[in-house]
């Protein structure tokens, strides 16, 4: 019996059983008690394999558990975690500072139309001013021009350091190529598809690194002489003296209306480029005519400081090699307001030639 007390409290190897002996055989109480030791008291060392060590991001473990709940099928090819209408959203974490606006039903919401040169731009774009910041300098102070290498200069002024350059249809292109960028603004103005002829004379009046005038002049056979020019000023000094006539008192019935009249100064009169406002008589036949103007223009920003005048001078007496055009010998595409007052003006009475831009040397 000590000997099996003994055998009891014996310790246990940590190694893998050895398979069992067979049990011996004992009687009565002794096999009760080898029974017990068998059933009760056998340990058994099990070994399980360690996980491998996850990522420092930790998305070995989730992509894991994914995969372990994705279907075989879509394993090879996982689908994006979000989609709108078939395309794939690309979720960004940083925060988005975009301006918003709000729709109060402003006239301008959407577009925005410079009242200087006339460029629609939507507010608040960078592209968009940009591009208008860019065209409206061009457009108000003159395009920008470095010079050529080889410049036919016509006139070159004392006062100011300005130069006019002439140009022809038959020059380099870089030449060409820079009076179509003036004429694109001039059409800005003066409408688009007619200004640039196919045998032209361009002076362009360059004042610091900027053209901030131009003259398109071309060959031309015939003109008609200017008889009339409609002038606002006759209808105005009309209309003024048929509201003189109006009587101040309307009566409707018995019952009478007073009208208050406030009698101001005459004004000032008006600038001669706004009054000439309506049509060109001239007479039916046609004369001979050699030079014919068909457009001049300057900057917003350098009017009023005679640079038409200069131009006009600097073609007189260039265009025809070896002669100088008297005033009167020019001819004039149909003119504006602002035209037919710089016209007047130059000629000094507002008879002159004007011209159709189809008739013209071929």
């Amino acid at each position: 019996m000590q000997s099996k007390i003994s055998a009891f409290f014996k310790p246990s190897s940590s190694v893998s059983p050895k398979p069992a002996d067979p049990p011996p055989i004992f009687d009565g109480d002794d096999q009760e008690l080898s029974i017990w030791e068998k059933k009760q008291h056998q340990q058994f060392s099990t070994y399980r394999r360690r996980a491998p060590n996850p990522p420092r991001g930790g998305s070995e473990c989730s992509w894991d558990n994914q995969l372990a709940k994705t279907p075989i099928s879509d394993v090879d090819s996982p689908k994006p975690q979000s989609t709108v209408l078939g395309k794939t959203v690309t979720k960004n974490k940083k925060r988005s500072y975009a301006q918003y606006h709000l729709d109060l039903g402003q006239s301008d919401f959407l577009l925005h139309t410079c009242s200087a040169c006339g460029v629609m731009y939507v507010t608040g774009d960078e592209e968009d001013e940009k591009a208008h910041k860019g065209f409206h300098n061009d457009y108000t102070r003159g395009i920008q021009f470095k010079g050529w290498c080889n410049e036919r200069v016509v006139h070159s002024l004392k006062v100011g350091g300005g130069r006019i350059l002439l140009v022809l249809d038959g020059d380099p292109p870089a030449q060409r190529n820079k009076v179509e960028k003036v004429v694109t603004m001039m059409e800005t103005e003066l409408g688009s598809g007619w200004i640039l002829p196919k045998l032209f004379k361009v002076y362009l009046f360059v004042l610091s690194t900027r053209i901030v005038g131009c003259l398109v002049a071309e060959p031309i056979t015939k003109a008609h002489k200017v008889l009339s020019c409609a002038v606002d000023g006759s209808s105005s000094s009309a209309s003024t003296t048929t509201n003189k006539t109006k009587l101040t008192t309307l009566q409707f019935g018995e019952i009478k209306f007073h009208r208050e009249v406030i009698r101001k100064a005459p004004s000032a009169p008006e600038p001669l480029n706004e009054c000439f406002t309506g049509a060109i008589i001239c007479e039916k036949e046609a004369v001979p005519a050699v030079c014919g103007i068909r457009a001049i223009w300057v900057t917003p920003d350098n009017r009023r400081k005679h640079i038409a005048t200069h131009l006009l001078d600097a073609l007189r007496k260039s265009f025809c090699m070896g002669f100088v055009l008297e005033h009167s010998q020019l001819a004039f595409s149909p003119l504006t307001s602002a035209g037919n007052a710089l016209v007047s003006n130059y000629i000094g009475s507002g008879h002159f030639l004007v011209y159709n831009t189809n008739n013209v040397v071929s």
